[in-house]
């Protein structure tokens, strides 16, 4: 009996050992970084082939061909509620402008900042960033509340790098028609919303990049769309941000057409493409970039060597010392490497199918070579 015993106990201590020794050779192989990102929306601009008016209905049979883009969704994307009022744009061009229509649903139009240049998302407003290259830093923003008065500034890089932001760039020659459907700054009535058309002069945007990137038929920019929409209320008879008890506004809503994953617009990686076409209707195929997983992955690791420097106080020399190995991004294994350069550091990816290598270095400057082209690389 006693041996028996004596058995059935270590054949229990066998098992046991054998669960532990299974879970940390478990661990080991299956030790990985499995990120995943949601691809930019894109939309193609066809070309204008007759005259508008901005008056902020675009009934013109232009208007009526451009497809209309998808419904807004918050900023963070999933994560969130879908927006309480529905937000969607089209867009065309020509040889001068990028014309914009959107409409927005609300039942209460107002504002009240009525000089240029001041900070426009204090009201409701819709806002455009653009950016001509994926691989320059400088983007422009445009913003605008329901009165047509516009904030419109050149940066240089992202919030991430405590650039100045310079407000006295403005574009020259904007054109902006509005129509409200209700009334405007009116707390008696209840209306169905606003709507515009807005022409941004082409020269002044692609101006702004380190080429003259003015478009041509299959350009492709990055672009994206915010709506700022704040909870309100009626003091001595004038709409205002609504307040809490401790007298403090309450947080803003963001809408947005491609979504960024985290309530930052400054993030130009997470925008949607703008492609543009010769065509008058829609008869032309968005071409895909073949760079988009390595890119996005190069994306993602200079986050992280962002938050590794913020923590440390220098970047990280590895590539471990940041994630997890292997990567794997949209279950596409990336075999990304690193160097040090004498101001901060360079990533890169190549990929094998079209022989490029892409590569990100610290100030979250993107270039693509040939592969086997070596050392530290001249960014735009």
């Amino acid at each position: 009996m006693k041996s028996s015993k004596i058995r059935q106990i270590r054949i229990k201590i066998i098992l046991i050992l054998f669960s532990v020794i299974t879970l940390c050779v478990g661990s080991m192989v299956y030790a990985e970084t499995n990120w995943s990102f949601v691809p930019p929306k894109s939309y193609i601009a066809y070309r204008l082939d007759q005259s508008i008016t901005l008056d902020g209905k675009a009934d013109e049979t232009a208007w009526e061909n451009a497809q209309w883009s998808d419904l807004f969704v918050d900023i963070e994307g999933n994560k969130k509620p879908v927006p309480r009022f529905n937000t969607r744009v089209k867009m065309l061009w020509d040889e001068n402008f990028l014309y914009i229509y959107a409409e927005l649903e609300e039942p209460h139009v107002w504002g009240d900042i009525t000089t240029r240049d001041e900070v426009i998302f204090y009201n409701n407003d819709f806002e455009v960033f653009i950016k001509t290259s994926p691989f320059a830093t400088q983007y422009v923003e445009f913003e605008m509340n329901a009165l047509g008065t516009v904030w419109d500034l050149l940066l240089f890089n992202t919030y991430r790098h405590n650039v100045p932001v310079v407000n006295e760039w403005d574009m020259k020659g904007i054109k902006i028609g509005i129509d409200v459907e209700g009334s405007l700054n009116n707390a008696e009535d209840t209306d169905k919303g606003w709507n515009f058309e807005i022409a941004l002069p082409l020269k002044d945007i692609a101006e702004t990049g380190s080429r003259n990137n003015l478009p041509k038929d299959g350009s492709q920019w990055q672009l994206n769309f915010s709506r700022v929409q704040w909870q309100h209320e009626m003091v001595e008879g004038k709409y205002q941000r609504k307040k809490n008890a401790l007298g403090k506004y309450l947080p803003e809503d963001n809408w947005v057409w491609s979504p960024q994953g985290i309530i930052a617009m400054h993030q130009p990686e997470t925008w949607g493409i703008l492609q543009f076409s010769t065509n008058t209707k829609s008869s032309t195929t968005f071409i895909a970039n073949d760079e988009q997983v390595i890119e996005q992955s190069l994306y993602y690791l200079y986050r992280q060597q962002l938050q590794y420097f913020n923590e440390h106080g220098h970047y990280a020399k590895t590539i471990d010392a940041l994630i997890s190995l292997p990567l794997l991004v949209n279950n596409q294994r990336i075999d990304a490497r690193l160097i040090t350069t004498l101001f901060g550091y360079e990533i890169s990816v190549n990929n094998t199918k079209t022989k490029l290598t892409s590569v990100i270095n610290q100030h979250s400057q993107l270039q693509r070579i040939p592969m086997g082209s070596g050392g530290i690389h001249r960014y735009e």
